[in-house]
């Protein structure tokens, strides 16, 4: 049963959940591969890696959202829905689905050749998260995982994606039609990682979750940084081997 909303340990855990998630923003933008694509230092490979990694990352993600929405707590529903109607242009100002914009970017950088496998990698990893054993005894764990993962992201690029498209733009000479991903983000996820922060709040009462439960599924999911890994440490079409 869910419990009542606003209870007296939120404050403390949101206060948890956005020092972890800065923590991971910090590692994230002092790493050295960062640090090369924002000074300018990076070779055109590593710039086109890390395009080619961001591509993958995102390319599925209205198919992530709908995931969080089907899961939504009634408090949360409503944002989620517009989040998603977003990502697909539908309540956007561009009027265009964000995958789009993607594809744009990589049409650019001269990667849109490579944009098929980047989009079959992309689903072999949502389908890799479906068919892998779950590492939660039920659904409520593995979507408080996945809601974690996805706000932190929010979270990041609302901090982070104007400085990336300052760098592609100056360091890879790209033109700001090809990065308004990056811009778009930088916008509109400031509201969004505020709304997501009050879900995980929303989503940890509604499913009952003791607050330590919830406390060591979000330690888990952020054990590893989770934007290093997914911009950095990949295997993209532009990287021929692991080494």
């Amino acid at each position: 049963m869910a419990t009542e909303r606003g209870s007296a340990n939120d404050g403390a855990m949101r206060t948890t959940i956005e020092a972890a998630f800065t923590a991971q923003v910090d590692e994230l933008t002092s790493s050295p591969p960062f640090r090369r694509l924002e000074s300018g230092e990076a070779s055109a490979k590593e710039y086109d890696r890390f395009i080619a990694n961001l591509i993958r990352t995102h390319a599925r993600s209205p198919q992530l959202v709908a995931f969080l929405y089907a899961l939504a707590p009634p408090d949360a529903r409503e944002d989620v829905l517009h989040n998603l109607l977003e990502e697909l242009g539908i309540e956007d100002e561009s009027g265009e689905p964000h995958p789009e914009m993607l594809k744009d970017l990589a049409a650019s950088a001269g990667l849109y050749g490579v944009l098929p496998e980047l989009e079959r990698l992309a689903t072999e990893d949502l389908r890799a998260i479906a068919s892998q054993p779950l590492l939660y005894a039920t659904l409520k764990e593995v979507g408080l995982a996945a809601l974690c993962e996805v706000v932190a992201f929010e979270y990041m690029l609302s901090r982070v994606a104007s400085r990336i498209e300052a760098a592609l733009e100056t360091h890879r000479g790209l033109p700001p039609q090809a990065l308004r991903w990056f811009h778009h983000h930088s916008e509109v996820d400031i509201a969004h990682a505020e709304q997501g922060l009050r879900h995980i709040d929303d989503y940890v009462r509604y499913y009952g979750l003791a607050e330590a439960e919830a406390q060591g599924i979000i330690e888990l999911t952020l054990q590893e940084n989770v934007f290093v890994r997914r911009y950095f440490a990949q295997v993209s079409p532009t990287t021929p081997s692991a080494t």
